[in-house]
C-alpha cells in the first residue's frame, strides 16, 4: 500500500525494535508513515534502518503517535520518556497494564496490548500482517482524552487489527 501524495505526510515513533516493535513499525512504514525507531541496541536500530523497517534512528518530536514496545518492567520509564520527549498519541503494547496506566496517568496516553506474536524473535519475526485479525485491546487510563483513544484506535485498526477497549 503507498500513500496518497497529496494526504498529509504522517509520521510514527517506535521505542523497541522487537518483533512486536518491528512489526508496527513496518505495518506503518507500508502504510505511507515516515516512521522512527529508538531501541537500546544501536546495532538492533541500525539493521531496522538497512533492512527497511524503520525510515530514521530516534524520536521525532512532532510525531503523531509513538508506540512503545519494549520489556515489561521498562515500559513506564519509556512511556514517560515518549511523553516528555514528544507531543503526539503514547501507546504500549505490554502486557501488564496496572503499573503503566497508574503511573502515567496522562491524556495523550492509552495503554494497549496486541494479541499477536510469532515463534520467531527480533527483526527476523517483523511481519507487518502480524495484526491482521489480532484483538488489540486499549486500556485509556482515567484522564484519558477521548480524541487520543479514537486516534489510537484508528491507527492500530489501520494495523489490520480489532480494537476492544477495557479498563
Amino acid at each position: 500500500m503507498t500513500a496518497d501524495s497529496s494526504a498529509p505526510q504522517r509520521t510514527a515513533n517506535v521505542i523497541g525494535l522487537g518483533l512486536i516493535g518491528g512489526s508496527i513499525a513496518l505495518g506503518l512504514r507500508q502504510r505511507g508513515w515516515v516512521v522512527h525507531g529508538d531501541d537500546t541496541s544501536v546495532a538492533t536500530a541500525d539493521t531496522a534502518v538497512r533492512r527497511e523497517i524503520i525510515h530514521h534512528i530516534g524520536l521525532a518530536p512532532d510525531a503523531e503517535i509513538t508506540f512503545v514496545a519494549v520489556p515489561v518492567l521498562a515500559v513506564t520509564h519509556q512511556v514517560k520518556r515518549a511523553l516528555s520527549e514528544t507531543t503526539g498519541a503514547v501507546t504500549d503494547v505490554g502486557s501488564v497494564k496496572a503499573a503503566v496506566c497508574t503511573e502515567c496517568d496522562n491524556p495523550r496516553f492509552v495503554g494497549g496490548h496486541p494479541m499477536a506474536g510469532s515463534e520467531l524473535d527480533g527483526l527476523d519475526g517483523v511481519a507487518p500482517e502480524m495484526f491482521n485479525g489480532a484483538v488489540w485491546v486499549l486500556t485509556p487510563v482515567a484522564h484519558a482524552d477521548d480524541q487520543t483513544l479514537a486516534d489510537v484506535s484508528a491507527v492500530v485498526r489501520s494495523l489490520g487489527a480489532e480494537v476492544v477497549a477495557l479498563s
